[in-house]
């Protein structure tokens, strides 16, 4: 015999709900430290940065120009080595290399800057047209960037130096195309083709986005839409593509110092020092290899960054 119990009549008991089980504690988010690699490479270039700029005024750092006396009281080719009286020894004509080293790293440092600012402004803006646009404008500007990605860039670079040079000693209106803005120009010129390439991909998605589609039905203008909705979403890659751009135009920048293309006599670069006494490495190394040092670490330092930028945001540079 099968006895039934109504639920009516089942004890209180049975129909309480069971206890909520405990919540565990919530775990404290541990702080993630930066790497030794992006400290160092923030903490070197803000140096380099902090003592070229105030290299007028820092007593320890001598104008390149001056001459350091010898043991015998009189200047002397190489007398130094590394060393208190000279901290990178001195170069060919009595110099204090350390010194030139910090000069030339201002130089080198404006040049970088304002070539990739330079590459920055066309390529963007071209990469953003294209990509908006497409048709027409995209394939106009598709050709212009895949010539100047046909042609080598370390001889395109020379090229241009010397024409630009040519035609500013030609033009009295372009008196103040001095070589070292002509070497921004040629550099920029270089930079302006990966830029303009990789924020176009970038551009082609963004604008199938929702919030493009949305400000277009609404009745957006091109122009809004672009410098509005798609150029503040940009920036990222335009600053993970600029430091990794920025590493190569410096490293190009002493390659056309090192080819007798640098700046204007008189302003030391590295490229230049490395030149004047690669001659003598066997007998003075350091007049050589402490620049070559600073042009590694400094390249090294902005590859670093850009790098920490790209996986941060998940930027790809295949096209620098």
């Amino acid at each position: 015999m099968t006895t039934t119990i109504d639920a009516t009549t089942a004890p209180e008991d049975a129909a309480a709900p069971l206890p909520a089980a405990p919540t565990p504690p919530a775990k404290k988010r541990k702080l993630k430290w930066p790497g030794f690699g992006i400290v160092f490479a923030v903490g070197f270039l803000g140096s380099l940065t902090f003592l070229a700029i105030f290299a007028d005024y820092l007593s320890f750092i001598p104008y390149p120009d001056a001459k350091i006396p010898g043991p015998d009281g009189r200047p002397g080719r190489y007398e130094w080595g590394p060393g208190t009286a000279a901290w990178f020894g001195t170069d060919g004509v009595s110099g204090d290399v350390f010194s030139k080293v910090i000069y030339g790293a201002r130089t080198s440092l404006q040049v970088g800057i304002f070539a990739t600012v330079f590459g920055i402004l066309v390529g963007g803006f071209l990469g953003v047209i294209a990509g908006y646009f497409r048709g027409w404008v995209d394939r106009i500007v598709m050709i212009i960037t895949d010539c100047l990605l046909a042609l080598p860039a370390l001889l395109l670079a020379i090229i241009l130096v010397d024409r630009l040079s040519d035609l500013a000693e030609d033009a009295s209106w372009l008196g103040w195309l001095s070589r070292k803005w002509t070497i921004v120009i040629t550099l920029g010129i270089l930079a302006t083709a990966p830029l303009a390439r990789i924020v176009r991909a970038q551009t082609l998605s963004l604008r199938e986005r929702e919030f493009v589609l949305a400000a277009r039905s609404l009745g957006a203008k091109p122009g809004r839409v672009m410098f509005r909705e798609i150029l503040p979403n940009l920036i990222p890659a335009i600053l993970t593509v600029g430091f990794t751009g920025l590493s190569i135009l410096i490293a190009a920048e002493g390659a056309l110092a090192f080819l007798g293309l640098g700046v204007e006599v008189g302003t030391p670069t590295w490229g230049k020092l490395i030149d004047e006494n690669r001659n003598k490495i066997d007998e003075a190394w350091w007049a050589t290899i402490f620049p070559c040092l600073m042009l590694f670490l400094t390249v090294l330092s902005f590859n670093i960054i850009g790098d920490r930028l790209s996986r941060r945001f998940d930027i790809r540079q295949a096209g620098v």
